[in-house]
């Protein structure tokens, strides 16, 4: 089940770390955070739906809470959306003031870990720098005849292809500990 007040928390703790941030950023930078910790522990940190959209992979419900979607956001969670992320223009995020210290109830500490991974490593890159690196994936990267054809603006990622690691990939681990992790994943794991 995905849990949107847990991404709500997930984007507003990656805004805290790099101030100011564009949809576009925010959605790779979760989704190497989702991978980062589907990796090392067998699961996403917010159980999201992927789809490999022309400028690279996208999770669903990122994407509705940065696009402040009132239709697919309960009540709730827009108003939690809005207590925590400012949007400060039709595509640029930062804290809100007023939730400067938000506690976090959802987020874990290897949730955490994940996102400041991921800050360190990626925070600094553009969108579009970004963009270009998600594309190296499997999980896009074998879509990707059907977006330059214009054949389909979006095609589901299933979690177990968000295992993917490149050559020399900061998020890698040994393919021993990959395995486990998809067998946590699968649910074949004690």
């Amino acid at each position: 089940m995905i849990e949107t007040f847990k991404i709500i928390e997930a984007i507003y703790y990656t805004l805290k770390k790099i101030e100011i941030a564009d949809t576009m950023k925010l959605l790779k930078l979760v989704y190497l955070a989702d991978k980062y910790h589907l990796v090392r522990y067998g699961r996403t940190i917010t159980k999201d739906d992927y789809y490999a959209m022309e400028y690279g992979p996208v999770g669903s419900t990122v994407k509705d809470v940065l696009n402040f979607n009132s239709i697919s956001l309960s009540t709730a969670e827009y108003k939690y959306a809005s207590h925590l992320l400012n949007k400060i223009d039709e595509v640029t995020f930062k804290v809100n003031e007023s939730a400067k210290d938000a506690e976090l109830e959802m987020l874990s500490e290897t949730d955490k870990e994940a996102i400041d991974f991921v800050v360190d490593k990626f925070g600094k890159e553009s969108q579009w720098e970004l963009s270009e690196y998600t594309h190296k994936y499997p999980e896009w990267y074998k879509h990707e005849s059907l977006f330059k054809n214009k054949l389909t603006k979006r095609e589901r990622i299933g979690t177990e292809e968000l295992l993917s690691l490149l050559e020399n990939d900061p998020l890698a681990m040994p393919e021993a500990h990959v395995n486990i992790s998809r067998d946590i994943l699968l649910g074949r794991h004690d």
